[in-house]
């Protein structure tokens, strides 16, 4: 099917209470009888609850439905071919984004070292514990909802220091409690010394006026496409590190179950399984447990092991399996 880019500011089809179900009205206000679009509508799967619903009248449109939810926040329904486009695009830059990890880490390592309460250093932080923790971005409205936290919007209480182990501890999306321990005596620096500044975020920056700022997902994005390529962003790190940390277990595994890298992955990203599974492990490492065990063992042997220095253990490996796809 050939979709179309359809968005919620183009007219849509409304939807009314009837009964235990809805009734619902193309944008003329004509109502639809046909059984087959109700069934199409119905199984978009909008809650009952959500307000707002406006529902899109083609059935090849990128985006099917919208609507707010109960503490008013924006939900979307995206057509299934939509959704596997985008999640191969994502999968598709990811060797080339980790071939340029040795760029990104310099550049984190070198500005760490700034002034504290500079942009840049800020920013250098925030990317830190994007790369190194695994943390995902952080969203103000998603901390003033739900008393959600990521890596732009932690407060001090979020981090403790023991020696020169970093600890943070914080509420992150879903409710999850997520304990992570860092070492960095240049991170550190930051962190302690950021504390001191103005506002109430753990990473903050002062402007020229002499006001402290926080620092917003899109200067971070900002720099991961400058230095990485477009269309990379804080989620490209998410999904290398976990496509990481599935790659270690097929390394080491004599046998192989995605389960088991789903799990490694999980862990590393606080998430579930399935949302690892689905979301940040490439399918190439998925493909690796699919194949019999000498073939998989061979397949890997011949992957390259250099060392190249920004990389982590096994990167340069996961780049080659990567490109080589």
């Amino acid at each position: 099917m050939k979709l179309v880019y359809y968005t919620d500011d183009q007219p849509g089809i409304t939807r009314r209470r009837r009964g235990r179900g809805f009734s619902y009205y193309m944008p003329d206000g004509s109502h639809i009888g046909d059984a087959t679009e109700r069934a199409r509508l119905n199984g978009l799967g909008v809650p009952p609850a959500y307000k707002d619903v406006w529902l899109c009248p083609l059935t090849n449109g990128h985006l099917q439905a919208t609507g707010r939810d109960a503490r008013d926040r924006k939900q979307y329904r995206y057509h299934a071919e939509w959704q596997a486009h985008r999640a191969e695009q994502k999968f598709a830059q990811l060797g080339t984004f980790g071939g340029r990890l040795p760029v990104l880490r310099r550049w984190i390592s070198d500005r760490l070292t700034g002034p504290v309460g500079d942009e840049d250093t800020a920013i250098a932080a925030v990317l830190a514990l994007l790369d190194r923790g695994s943390l995902r971005i952080g969203n103000p409205s998603y901390t003033e909802e739900n008393g959600s936290y990521g890596a732009t919007t932690l407060r001090p209480r979020h981090v403790a220091f023991s020696g020169q182990v970093i600890q943070l501890r914080y509420t992150a999306k879903g409710g999850q409690t997520v304990e992570k321990s860092l070492r960095g005596p240049a991170l550190q620096r930051i962190l302690e010394r950021s504390q001191d500044l103005a506002g109430p975020e753990l990473i903050s920056w002062v402007d020229a006026d002499g006001n402290t700022r926080a620092v917003r997902s899109e200067q971070v994005q900002e720099v991961l496409a400058k230095l990485c390529g477009d269309g990379v962003s804080a989620k490209t790190l998410r999904t290398w590190n976990g496509s990481h940390a599935a790659f270690t277990v097929a390394l080491d595994a004599p046998t192989l179950t995605i389960t088991a890298m789903a799990e490694a992955a999980a862990e590393r990203l606080h998430n579930t399984p399935t949302i690892a599974r689905n979301s940040y492990i490439h399918p190439q490492i998925i493909g690796l447990a699919e194949l019999p065990d000498p073939q998989r063992a061979a397949r890997l042997s011949a992957l390259s092991q250099r060392q190249i220095s920004g990389l982590r253990l096994g990167e340069s490996r996961l780049i080659d399996l990567l490109n080589a796809s």
